[in-house]
């Protein structure tokens, strides 16, 4: 499957994992199309199964450098995937961004965002949530 093939080869990546290098393969699995909010969803849950936090951030910066539409599924996804690489501060700044972008957030992301800093040992940041 596409979606196993994509998320393996970021994986692989390593510490290279920069953002013109997974836009690279993005470019080469998805070409120039706009990615299914589902295709989304499930590379960013592989990335934060596997814990890989540099791929994950990055890929989040290549998905918004090819203006993906910012959704409740998205930052849910995203912010849950934060939660298994106990990314906290990745977490926060998603919850950020997607007020900014005036994205209504439920008690799922919130939930999702509280214990991502947990995980990551910042009480302190939870308990401001």
């Amino acid at each position: 499957m596409m979606l196993d093939q994509l998320s393996r080869e970021l994986e692989d990546l390593g510490r290279a994992a920069k953002v013109g290098l997974i836009g690279t393969i993005l470019d080469r699995h998805l070409g120039s199309s706009v990615p299914d909010d589902r295709i989304v969803m499930r590379l960013l849950s592989k990335l934060g199964t596997s814990k890989r936090p540099i791929q994950f951030a990055n890929l989040l910066t290549c998905l918004r450098d090819r203006n993906i539409e910012q959704n409740i599924y998205l930052a849910s996804a995203a912010i849950t995937s934060c939660r298994k690489c106990c990314d906290w501060s990745t977490a926060l700044s998603i919850l950020v961004e997607m007020g900014s972008a005036h994205v209504e957030l439920d008690t799922i992301t919130y939930n999702a965002a509280v214990s991502a800093c947990e995980k990551g040992g910042k009480w302190d940041q939870a308990l401001r949530l």
